[in-house]
């Protein structure tokens, strides 16, 4: 046995290695693919790159222009106007100004009546006037404080640089001018300097700093890196699936001694190979170009940069191999669901614009703080990446180490779960033939089926999220009002559309039957054991967050946490229990337990793509909760109420599960004995009422015995049956 498995596994990868080297000798005959794949990158980076390059050091130096010391002209009227000349010169010429860049290069005093001053600075002869009056200078000397007007013309007004360097003069010459006033009095000019400040290693007043500018360009390079593996990936993802469509080849190709499984793995080899030599040629170019735009930028010695790390370079390498898999795998994928290589590529443009938000958003402020987020697809990588690079001093090894596993962890996941999907849709004949429905109009309504496509079920959850976003613009801010709009906005009204378009039976598609053989002691089975799963798996989760991340939840987790707690207390408490518990169990079960897993599971239900199914389901069901903090346990919620609905044949004990689950803050909260204000201010984020202490070890063994029963009762509900 061992002997055949071994022998089996040798020729899987023999068949898959097979498919690669074929779609690899078709990618390398087509030159001009070839061509834009690898070669065009070389050539368009260097005129970028000299035009960014060149447009940064004209502000650079346009910057240091502003910032460099200037000439001041100054009229003086008054009474005093000579002695204070004097006076201010004579400060002027005791201090060695050679290094002082906050100081005019020379500042030049001039003695007229104020009936001429103000004609002066108007005209332009002077930049500023200030007017001494008679006592000034014996008031400097005395104890008071002096009152010293400078006005600045309104027709021709000063330089910014003119005006901050006088007034950084007069500072000068008023703790000259304090000196005086200490020495006088008898007492140390050390009074007034307690502390003496030295900074090492910062750069001097009024130079730019190129590095920091570098360091923002950085993420950006590392943005742009994000993207080439989708685009090294588009054309030969597109001459995979929707060539092979295109040519009428596919079906010689499905009827070879291989797998659906080899077949997409081989084919994702290909596309993985030539994604690598993209991002390869891409980050040599870019690295060329950067060090020749370094070149001419810098006017002096090399600045202090986070990407000169050894460490940071080698960790990105690393990083970025997990991110051209997912991207060759998300191409792969989304081109199988194509019928024609034009539908492929208009398919792929959108996909592509999503992925350069997600990296783009790596580089937010407050990303970092997300211990989750390397995990996911490309916000992640970028995330990670811009970590190594920014905190090689502030950052521990075992840090990075942490993100570094993660990623690749989410990486080999992500990459793993498209496949199978891929090899699913390669084998469904709805998405490989298209069927009757191909060659009606656009317009025209699909013929009634039994149950939704693949593509079919993923179309309401996506719907939703861009619903979602585009709905908070005008969401109310009361809950009790945005939670039903939010449901009907981003749930019912996209399943509604799927429904009204693709008429199915809704008996199959929402598993609308009893649990089990329909009998009371069955469907009892199915519906207790959902309840107590429901239960179970939001103490655990609940005091898994407070355990991994405690109190350092993201101000939106907070805030929400804050107001569903303030509804609960403000509301009554039947009306918060429809809107928490009883509404989104309803609808989101029949969009995800019901449509989506319908879909994903199809009419052929074999082991490997039951599972893929309720994986599937269950991470489109933590994307649309948004909230990373929320996503883990919403997984794994999703998961096992798709287990459950698989295993019952019936929806309703996931609609109980569900129901059970979102009720727990509400008992939690009219369990507890804290006031109301202590309540509030706890923001736990998924528990409200429970602090950061965490959950009592009682409540952990019950759930844990709860979730043990629910599965007893849902697996003896399916025997039964």
């Amino acid at each position: 046995m061992a002997h055949r498995g071994r022998h089996g596994s040798q020729s899987r990868w023999q068949a898959a290695g097979w498919v690669a080297r074929r779609e690899l000798m078709e990618f390398v005959r087509d030159r001009r693919t070839l061509v834009i794949t690898l070669l065009l990158p070389m050539i368009s980076y260097p005129i970028l790159a000299l035009a960014t390059t060149l447009g940064l050091r004209t502000g650079v130096m346009e910057a240091e222009a502003r910032l460099a010391p200037t000439t001041v002209m100054v009229v003086v009227s008054g009474a005093d106007a000579q002695p204070f000349i004097e006076r201010i010169e004579a400060m002027i010429a005791a201090t060695d100004s050679s290094g002082r860049k906050d100081w005019p290069a020379e500042t030049v005093f001039k003695d007229i009546p104020g009936t001429l001053a103000q004609e002066a600075i108007d005209s332009g002869a002077a930049d500023l006037w200030l007017h001494a009056e008679r006592g000034l200078i014996a008031g400097l000397d005395a104890e008071g404080t002096m009152s010293i007007t400078v006005q600045a013309s309104t027709v021709r007004p000063p330089t910014v640089a003119a005006r901050r360097q006088f007034l950084a003069l007069i500072d000068s010459f008023s703790e000259e001018v304090r000196r005086r006033r200490i020495k006088a009095a008898g007492l140390p000019a050390t009074v007034l300097e307690p502390i003496t400040l030295r900074v090492v290693g910062d750069q001097p007043r009024g130079e730019l700093p190129v590095g920091e500018i570098m360091n923002t360009v950085a993420g950006g390079v590392l943005v742009l890196l994000a993207v080439l593996p989708m685009t090294g990936a588009f054309y030969p993802a597109i001459d995979a699936i929707a060539g092979e469509k295109e040519r009428g080849t596919i079906e010689t190709l499905l009827i070879a001694p291989c797998s659906a499984h080899e077949i997409v793995l081989g084919k994702f080899l290909a596309v993985f190979v030539i994604t690598l030599a993209t991002l390869a040629a891409n980050v040599a170019s870019i690295a060329a170009t950067s060090a020749v735009s370094l070149k001419l930028l810098s006017t002096g010695g090399s600045p202090s940069l986070a990407l000169a790390t050894a460490g940071g370079i080698t960790i990105t390498l690393i990083v970025f191999i997990g991110l051209a898999a997912v991207g060759a795998a998300t191409c792969l994928a989304v081109t199988t669901a194509a019928k024609s290589g034009k539908e492929a590529q208009n398919t792929l443009t959108p996909v592509i614009l999503l992925v350069s938000a997600l990296a783009g958003a790596a580089l937010l402020p407050g990303m970092q703080s997300n211990r989750l987020l390397p995990a996911v697809p490309f916000v992640g990588h970028v995330l990670v990446s811009h970590a190594a690079f920014m905190a090689a001093e502030a950052e521990e090894a075992t840090s990075i180490g942490w993100l570094l596993l993660l990623s690749l962890s989410g990486s080999v996941a992500v990459t793993w779960l498209l496949l199978r999907i891929t090899a699913v849709m390669l084998t469904d004949e709805d998405i490989l033939f298209r069927g009757q429905d191909s060659a009606a109009s656009p317009l025209a309504r699909p013929s009634p089926r039994a149950l939704p496509t693949l593509v079919q079920g993923a179309i309401p959850p996506i719907m939703g999220l861009a619903a979602l976003w585009y709905a908070q613009a005008f969401m109310p801010k009361e809950l009790f009002v945005a939670i039903p709009v939010q449901q009907v906005a981003t749930v019912l009204l996209p399943l509604a559309v799927l429904l009204w378009w693709q008429r199915v039976d809704l008996g199959q598609t929402f598993s609308l039957r009893w649990p089990g053989r329909g009998d009371a002691v069955s469907a009892g089975m199915g519906i207790a054991g959902g309840g107590l799963l429901g239960a179970g798996v939001f103490v655990i989760g609940a005091a898994a967050l407070l355990a991994f991340r405690g109190d350092s939840l993201t101000p939106e987790a907070k805030a929400l946490s804050a107001r569903l707690v303030e509804m609960i207390l403000g509301q009554p408490w039947w009306l918060s229990w429809l809107l928490i518990a009883v509404l989104p169990a309803v609808c989101e079960e029949l969009l995800f337990r019901g449509w989506a897993l319908a879909a994903f599971a199809g009419r052929r239900r074999t082991a490997g793509r039951v599972a893929l199914a309720v994986l599937a389901q269950a991470f489109l069901f933590a994307v649309a909760h948004v909230l990373p903090e929320r996503m883990p346990q919403t997984f794994v919620l999703g998961a096992v109420l798709g287990w459950v609905t698989i295993t019952t044949g019936s929806l309703l004990p996931a609609i109980i599960g569900h129901l059970v689950h979102n009720s727990m803050p509400l008992v939690v909260l009219f369990a507890s004995d804290c006031p109301p204000d202590m309540i509030l201010e706890a923001g736990s984020g998924g528990l409200p009422g429970v602090d950061s202490a965490g959950i009592p070890v009682w409540a952990l063994l019950a759930a844990a015995a709860s979730v043990v029963a629910g599965a007893l009762l849902v697996q003896a509900a399916a025997r039964v049956r």
